[in-house]
C-alpha cells in the first residue's frame, strides 16, 4: 500500500512528463533510481505570475491496484506534501487528485504538506506516530518527526507486536510441538482464534469512519500512536461512529461542528455511502449483531494453498476462493442451497445474476475509487427506502431500464413488502435515468457505473444508454464524468470513442454531441423502445422536453464524499 519511491515502486512513466493543474505546471524527471519534481514553491505568497521554482524529491508511494499517488519530500523534516496528481494504473494516465475523489467542482486545493502524517499513514502504514510539534489546527506549517514501524500494512497492524512472538520461537522444539497440537500461539493474536467482535475490531480500527474520544487520546495518539493494539476492545480508545446510536456530547459538537460530514460519508438512514468503512455497515448488520458474522467469514488476508487464482486476481478483494458465489451467506443460510430452494427464493434462474445472494443483499451503492462498490450492510431490497433515502436500490441497480414502481409491484407480489405511494415521475421513468437527471453527484455516479456493469447490461440491454450518458459527459463533477467515459466505452460501436473528461466545457459538450449523433447514426428501430420507460418516443428519438424538465429538477447540492 505504500512504498519507498523506488524503480520498482513506481507503476507510471516518469522521466520527462509535464503536467498541468490550473496555471502550474509539474516536470518530473527521472536521476538514476531517484524521482525528482519540479514545481512552483506552494510556500510563496507571490501574486504575480511568476513563482520561484524548486524541486521536491519523490520519497514515497501509496496504492497500487487501481490509483498510485506521490508523496514529496523536505530536507530536515519527515512532513511530506503530495504531488496534486494521481496515475490510474489500468489506463495508464494522469489526472488531477481533486479528480480522483467525489468533490466540488469549485473546491480545487493546493497541495498541502502533513496531509499524510496526520492522516493517511494511519492506516496506510503500520503503527504511525505523527508526532506534531506545533498545534493540530497549525500542521501545514509545524514540523514532524513522523514515524512508523512499517510502511504499508504489515504483520503487526492485524497480529500486534510481534516482539515476544519472535523471542519465544527461536526455540524449534516449542515450534515444533505447537505444530503438532491444537492449542494457541499465546505470544500472538490471531485473528482466527478469537471472537467475531474482536476480530472485526481489528480491520474496523482501520475500515471505518471513528473518532479518538477526547483530548487526551488525541495528544497521546500524536506522540505515541494509536493505543488500539489487536485482540484489544476497540471500543474502549476508538468511538466508532453510527448514526443511529446515542453521541456522547464531545462526538455530538464534533459532529454539529461540521454539518457536512455525516452527508459526506453516509445516506440519511445511516447506511455508509463510502469506501473503505467497511466495518461501520457490519456493525448494523443482523448477521453480525445475531450471529457470528465476521469480516473472516468472506475475506482471507494470506491466499491459500488451494485457491486457483493468481496472486493479483486475489487481491484485489481478498476473497476467499469459495466464496465468491453464494458460498459465504450458505455457511449459515444453508435452507437456500439447492438450485430449486434459492430460484424459489430470488425468482431468478439459480444460474443467473440475479440468484446471487451479493447482488440483492449486498448491492452497489457504496462510491470509492472512481467506482461503485459493494455495502457491508447486509439489507433487504426497499422501493420505500429508495424513495425516501434516495439509495439505489439493489433490482433497479441491475435492471436499469425499470421504474420504481416496477420494482415495488415485484417486491409485493413476490415478499409481501408494502409498496410506497409514488410519484409520477417513479411510476413512469427508469430509476437509473432519474438518478442520472435529478440525483445528486453520488447517485449520478453510482447510475454510470452501472451501466458499464455486465449483469446489468445483461439484464437491461445496452442500446439506449448511450444518449444518457451523454448527459454526464457534460457533468461538473470530474469524478462523474471519469465513470461515465469508462462506462461509455464498454458500449458496442463506442469502443474506440475519444473524450478528454478534463477538456474545456466546449470540447465536452461537442463530445457530448457527438456521442447523441453517434448513437442515432445506428439506433434501434422505435419499436424497441416501446412501452419502455427511457425517454424515447415511438420513432426512438429522445424526449428532449421531459430530459430538460428532469434537469431543471437536478439535486445541486454539494456533494464531497469523504472516502
Amino acid at each position: 500500500m505504500t512504498q519507498v519511491a523506488s524503480p520498482e515502486a513506481i507503476l507510471c512513466e516518469f522521466d520527462g512528463v509535464e503536467l498541468k493543474a490550473g496555471k502550474r505546471t509539474y516536470n518530473l524527471e527521472r536521476r538514476g533510481d531517484e524521482f525528482w519534481v519540479e514545481m512552483d514553491d506552494p510556500s510563496s505568497d507571490s501574486q504575480s505570475e511568476y513563482r520561484p521554482r524548486i524541486e521536491r524529491k519523490v520519497v514515497m508511494t501509496t496504492g497500487s491496484h487501481h490509483q498510485q499517488m506521490y508523496w514529496l519530500g523536505d530536507e530536515g523534516d519527515r512532513k511530506v506534501q503530495y504531488l496534486p496528481f494521481t496515475y490510474l494504473t489500468k489506463e495508464k494516465r494522469w489526472i488531477t487528485r481533486d479528480a480522483s475523489f467525489l468533490s466540488p467542482p469549485h473546491r480545487k486545493r493546493t497541495p498541502q504538506n502533513g496531509t499524510w502524517n496526520i492522516g493517511c499513514k494511519n492506516c496506510h502504514a503500520t503503527h504511525g506516530r505523527t508526532k506534531l510539534t506545533g498545534s493540530f489546527s497549525e500542521y501545514q506549517t509545524s514540523s514532524m518527526d513522523t514515524q512508523t514501524a512499517e510502511l504499508g500494512i504489515a504483520c503487526e497492524a492485524c497480529h500486534g507486536p510481534g516482539q515476544a512472538h519472535v523471542e519465544a520461537n527461536r526455540d524449534p522444539l516449542r515450534r515444533y510441538k505447537l505444530h503438532l497440537s491444537d492449542q494457541p500461539d499465546t505470544t500472538i493474536v490471531h485473528p482466527g482464534r478469537i471472537s467475531h467482535t474482536r476480530s472485526s475490531q481489528i480491520c474496523g480500527q482501520c475500515h471505518s469512519i471513528n473518532f479518538l474520544p477526547s483530548t487526551d487520546e488525541l495528544s497521546y495518539w500524536s506522540e505515541h500512536g494509536y493505543r488500539y493494539r489487536p485482540g484489544d476492545d476497540l471500543s474502549e480508545t476508538r468511538f466508532v461512529f453510527q448514526l443511529n446510536q446515542n453521541l456522547d456530547a464531545p462526538i455530538r459538537a464534533q459532529v454539529l461542528s461540521d454539518p457536512a460530514f455525516v452527508r459526506d460519508h453516509f445516506w440519511s438512514d445511516g447506511m455508509v455511502r463510502v469506501s473503505g468503512r467497511e466495518y461501520n455497515g457490519l456493525l448494523e448488520t443482523p448477521c453480525y449483531q445475531r450471529g457470528e458474522l465476521s469480516c473472516l467469514s468472506c475475506h482471507v488476508m494470506h491466499k491459500t494453498d488451494d485457491d486457483p487464482r493468481p496472486l493479483v486476481e486475489w487481491a484485489n478483494d481478498q476473497l476467499n476462493h469459495t466464496m465468491e458465489g453464494n458460498g459465504a451467506c450458505l455457511q449459515c443460510h444453508q435452507q437456500y442451497e439447492s438450485d430449486e430452494a434459492l430460484a424459489a427464493h430470488t425468482h431468478h434462474s439459480a444460474t443467473s445474476t440475479g440468484s446471487s445472494c451479493y447482488n440483492c443483499h449486498m448491492p452497489h451503492t457504496t462510491y470509492g475509487l472512481l467506482k461503485a462498490i459493494r455495502s457491508h450492510q447486509i439489507d433487504i431490497p426497499n422501493a420505500e427506502t429508495q424513495q425516501l433515502v434516495g439509495r439505489p436500490n439493489a433490482c433497479n441497480l441491475c435492471h436499469l431500464d425499470k421504474t420504481l414502481d416496477w420494482t415495488a409491484d415485484h417486491l409485493y407480489d413476490w415478499y409481501d413488502i408494502q409498496k410506497p405511494l409514488l410519484a409520477k415521475d417513479d411510476r413512469e421513468i427508469a430509476s437509473s435515468i432519474l438518478w442520472i437527471l435529478r440525483g445528486d453527484a453520488g447517485q449520478r455516479a453510482l447510475a454510470a457505473w452501472s451501466m458499464g456493469w455486465q449483469p446489468a447490461q445483461q439484464a437491461s440491454g445496452t442500446d439506449w444508454m448511450a444518449p444518457h450518458l451523454s448527459n454526464l459527459l457534460v457533468d461538473p463533477y470530474d469524478a462523474v464524468r471519469i465513470v461515465a467515459g469508462r462506462t461509455l466505452r464498454t458500449l458496442p460501436s463506442f469502443a474506440d470513442f475519444t473524450y478528454d473528461d478534463a477538456g474545456s466545457a466546449k470540447q465536452r459538450n461537442d463530445a457530448a454531441k457527438r456521442v447523441v449523433k453517434q448513437w442515432g447514426s445506428s439506433r434501434p428501430a422505435g419499436d424497441s423502445f416501446r412501452g419502455r420507460p427511457l425517454l424515447f418516443d415511438a420513432n426512438g428519438e429522445r424526449n428532449v422536453k421531459e430530459i430538460v424538465r428532469l434537469l431543471r429538477k437536478r439535486d445541486h447540492r454539494i456533494v464531497h464524499l469523504k472516502e
